[in-house]
């Protein structure tokens, strides 16, 4: 539980937000309406969860309008075009070409291109998603490798503003995809960055380099690669589980509710999470899923989720009860037959929404800028496209 004291420091002071408006003049940092005509609100660049700082730096003025855009994230046009001048910026001698027409009898359009006469040039893809799932990369390999084959012998690159889970980034780097991450982009052109236009991912990767070493999600990530799979460590790992949730759903949701029966007492499962957001993407959740509590149980097998253990959550979810969405953490996912095809007939016939995230997805999640939103929406897209 958290004591009364992190509360605190997790509220940034008056202090602070007096400076912060002298700072921007009472105006949106990004847009500039002033104060005077609509309520300003504090923004944390990197989020508290995220081992984000209490520090000034760490927080912008913004109309809310601004704010929400900022949740969301930009477009991925805004990352190519401000990757692209902080690298003109740091060699502004190179060839460096911006949304460059590749191919001859097939043609595509890459989003960077460094040509250079000595070197094998090097196609750059950017993609600004906060988190990117196993089947996405997978995606985002296939257009790479094409784009590789139309431009011939080059250097590829996949380019982000955040960090990858070990597994996925270690996938690219099989395929010979080099991945610039947030801590590619800190190390090697730290001066393009400070020296680049203000913008969202000017401020994000600045943010980022004032992380702590030690920061929460970097101990919570030491701690579930510290925990071994199987019956020994079971109850460490539904404590750790319930940790992560807490740290990225906690607010907007409240603090889970440990191993909660329903009246018959035959359904138990490890976490209710009550959901009161008002707006956002969990009050979407609410409204459009019937999230109302977020049901999850943590499987630390070390073999994959059956069909049993999704009709075991699934028994718990009722529209009259606690709601019909549930998250399943277990360490390896789930299977491809029982499991994903259970999953889809509780949907089809009952509309009650199930994840299944393994380790990756929980990594993911620690790494995201925006926690665990970014990675479940995804999920949710996955699936509901897959039907």
């Amino acid at each position: 539980m958290m004591d009364q004291t992190l509360k605190k420091r997790r509220i940034p002071s008056a202090a602070m937000r007096a400076n912060l408006i002298a700072k921007h003049n009472n105006k949106c940092a990004i847009c500039s309406i002033s104060g005077e005509h609509i309520p300003l609100e504090l923004a944390s660049i990197t989020p508290l969860h995220q081992g984000g700082s209490m520090a000034e730096e760490n927080f912008l003025l913004l109309c809310p309008n601004c704010h929400r855009y900022m949740d969301m994230g930009p477009k991925e046009i805004e990352f190519v075009n401000f990757l692209y001048q902080v690298l003109k910026t740091t060699n502004p001698n190179q060839n460096i070409q911006l949304e460059a027409i590749i191919g001859e009898s097939q043609r595509a359009r890459a989003d960077i291109l460094i040509k250079d006469s000595r070197k094998p040039n090097i196609l750059i893809e950017c993609k600004s998603n906060k988190a990117i799932t196993r089947n996405h990369s997978s995606k985002i390999i296939e257009q790479i490798l094409e784009y590789g084959k139309l431009i011939g012998e080059c250097k590829k690159v996949l380019a982000i503003p955040g960090r990858l889970p070990h597994e996925i980034k270690k996938n690219f780097e099989s395929h010979d995809i080099e991945v610039w991450d947030a801590d590619y982009l800190i190390n090697n052109f730290k001066s393009g960055i400070q020296k680049a236009d203000s913008s969202y991912f000017k401020m994000l990767l600045t943010a980022i380099a004032g992380e702590q070493e030690d920061s929460r999600e970097r101990a919570l990530l030491g701690k579930l690669k510290a925990c071994n799979p199987g019956r020994k460590d079971c109850y460490l790992y539904q404590g750790l589980i319930g940790e992560i949730i807490e740290e990225l759903f906690c607010p907007p949701l409240d603090r889970p509710i440990q191993e909660v029966n329903d009246f018959t007492k035959s359904n138990r499962r490890d976490f209710i999470v009550p959901n009161y957001a008002t707006d956002g993407f969990w009050s979407f959740l609410r409204e459009k899923y019937s999230a109302d509590y977020v049901v999850v149980d943590a499987k630390n097998y070390s073999r994959k989720v059956k069909k049993s253990d999704v009709l075991q959550i699934a028994n718990y979810l009722k529209p009259h009860g606690a709601g019909l969405f549930g998250i399943i953490f277990s360490r390896n996912g789930g299977d491809s037959t029982g499991c994903l095809n259970t999953i889809r007939e509780q949907w089809m016939v009952h509309q009650k929404l199930i994840l299944v995230l393994d380790d990756t997805d929980a990594e993911n999640m620690l790494l995201s800028p925006s926690g665990a939103a970014d990675l479940i929406g995804a999920k949710i897209e996955e699936f509901r496209l897959s039907m």
